[in-house]
């Protein structure tokens, strides 16, 4: 089963939704720089997450949907595959991903696209599914879909691609549950989880710098020439 634009959308209008939205929104905070004229592109489902300024873009997938943002000024979000975005290069500050890693079709792909994008030592962030995580195993909520991750394999996966983490958070040990009951215990199990079970998170949120490779000028060669003259 696939997961797209419409059903995030109707994720975030459940009471579900509310503690993963307060989660998520306090790892940002964690793991974005703040600075004036930054500009930001939100790649995946980024909207509950954006502050609706004009330095802020969303970009989602052609095989996940798009919608128009934000709903009271000048559209600023667009669709596009994800190995051909429609932006020049070395554009943008920040590149951050949420709910869109774990769907990519090839990740390889839009890593490619977030390194030419980004400026030299711009900043790249992903929010992901963990894959030991409780979330991962309900698919009443999007990280029950796509390709979830341990910490290992996505700092793995970004430095293949050329961007060396520098930070990393872990949240949501809550279990995936609205009811009365499933709170309680929810609030048990990350009182203990939290402390003792990290690695068991429900996400994982990794920040990264874009490395830039300095290019090596080549010298001539100034060897001495040696011509043969015969006698």
């Amino acid at each position: 089963m696939n997961i797209d634009v419409v059903d995030l959308k109707e994720f975030y209008r459940s009471p579900l939704s509310n503690n993963v939205q307060n989660v998520i929104k306090k790892m940002l905070a964690r793991l974005r720089q703040t600075y004036q004229n930054k500009k930001t592109l939100f790649v995946g489902f980024g909207a509950p997450y954006a502050e609706q300024t004009k330095s802020e873009f969303l970009l989602m997938q052609a095989h996940f949907g798009v919608l128009a943002w934000p709903d009271n000024d000048k559209n600023r979000a667009l669709l596009s595959y994800e190995d051909e975005w429609a932006f020049t290069d070395h554009i943008f500050d920040e590149i951050v991903i949420v709910h869109g890693l774990e769907y990519a079709q090839h990740a390889g792909n839009l890593l490619q696209e977030c390194y030419r994008c980004l400026r030299p030592e711009g900043r790249l962030i992903i929010i992901t599914p963990n894959r030991r995580g409780i979330w991962v195993r309900s698919d009443k909520t999007p990280f029950g879909f796509g390709q979830p991750y341990t910490l290992t394999q996505l700092s793995l996966l970004m430095k293949k691609y050329n961007f060396i983490p520098v930070d990393v958070v872990r949240n949501l040990y809550t279990i995936p549950s609205s009811t009365w009951s499933g709170n309680l215990w929810s609030w048990v199990f990350e009182q203990i989880a939290s402390r003792t079970l990290q690695k068991f998170s429900g996400i994982i949120g990794v920040a990264a710098i874009k490395r830039v490779h300095a290019s090596i000028p080549m010298k001539k060669n100034e060897k001495e020439q040696r011509i043969a003259v015969p006698c």
